[in-house]
């Protein structure tokens, strides 16, 4: 299931003066307000080595993938310049997303993207606007993030919960079904309940939530069970005493909690993270693109770079372009085959 990429693309509607539709007017409206953000003159958008690099990061400031890209950005100053990073939150991701796909190698856009972006809301949206390989270059697979599941330490200890036997076992006894929080219809978190459950054939009970803060809050105050939370979200509970991990999403475990098994060794298929990568828009040229993907792979093999995103919670990665194409066909199936399965409700 393909999202429909020229659905988006302006319809009949008024045009300019230049005859121009609405939405090209739109699009040409964002990328001058950028110029004048970056405090540059419109007539340098014709420009392009005058232009500083933007790294649009499609979520608020201040969240995980907000605090990878600033990082990246500044180990890789002296080799590119000045790099600016524009959040450009809105619809899961899409909005900023879409700004980049419809960029040109003279807008000097490139996107911070997530699996959210090029493997999930592309089921979910059919009306995303934008195709998130064919609008895209992959250029640097930067960091996954695991997730891990959590429960209360105090209803752990009350069920005697510790491993994922242990939560499978009680999970199998007849008994009204166990809630679990999550983010929000297609999040991670329900992503990751809906992966457990096809693969134990166990039932839960989904609660979800408007945000990940809301969902932990839900599993703090006892009006949920267990969590998929994010490591950097979870992990200062887990070492507060608040929490119980169970299992980790990843294949391996994590150096954060060496001592948490990875769910794959008793569920086995269970394989979900997310994670970061930077794309250029399709227009750019190959070598333009080559060049920076060189720039960044060689940033993030800096040891500095990769012990700040360890302790944050993130594992850097460093998968390049065709590598990285490789990884994001795959993602994008994965995904596919889970949301139909799950049969989970476009949004």
């Amino acid at each position: 299931m393909q999202p429909r990429h020229d659905a988006q693309r302006a319809p009949p509607c008024p045009t300019g003066k230049a005859g121009e539709s609405a939405a090209a007017l739109t699009r040409r409206g964002m990328l001058a307000a950028l110029a004048a953000w970056q405090g540059l003159p419109a007539a340098a958008q014709q420009s392009p080595p005058a232009r500083p690099l933007t790294l649009v990061v499609p979520y608020a400031a201040g969240g995980p993938l907000d605090r990878t890209a600033r990082p990246l950005a500044d180990a890789c100053t002296a080799r590119l310049g000045a790099i600016h990073i524009l959040n450009v939150p809105g619809d899961g991701g899409a909005k900023g997303s879409g700004l980049v796909a419809q960029a040109t190698a003279q807008d000097r856009l490139l996107l911070m993207g997530t699996a959210a972006t090029h493997a999930v809301l592309p089921w979910l949206q059919p009306q995303l606007g934008y195709d998130p390989q064919r609008d895209f270059q992959p250029l640097v697979l930067v960091a996954r993030m695991p997730h891990v599941l959590v429960m209360r330490s105090d209803l752990a200890r009350q069920w005697r919960i510790r491993t994922p036997s242990d939560l499978q076992r009680f999970l199998a006894r007849p008994r009204q079904p166990v809630r679990y929080a999550s983010g929000g219809v297609g999040s991670s978190g329900h992503l990751s309940g809906e992966m457990y459950q096809m693969l134990t054939r166990l039932t839960l009970q989904h609660l979800p939530f408007g945000g990940s803060q809301p969902a932990l809050s839900a599993l703090l105050d006892g009006s949920a069970e267990l969590l998929f939370d994010s490591l950097p979200s979870a992990l200062p509970h887990i070492r507060a005493g608040r929490l119980q991990a169970i299992a980790v999403t990843t294949l391996e475990r994590v150096p954060q909690l060496p001592e948490v098994p990875p769910l794959n060794d008793t569920v086995h298929g269970f394989n979900l993270t997310n994670w970061f990568g930077l794309f250029a828009p399709a227009a750019w040229p190959a070598e333009l693109a080559q060049r920076h993907a060189a720039v960044f792979s060689q940033a993030m093999r800096h040891p500095p770079l990769q012990e700040m995103l360890a302790a944050m919670g993130v594992l850097p990665d460093n998968l390049q372009l065709q590598e990285f194409s490789r990884f994001l066909r795959s993602e994008h199936s994965k995904y596919g085959l889970l949301v139909q399965a799950a049969r989970i409700r476009q949004l």
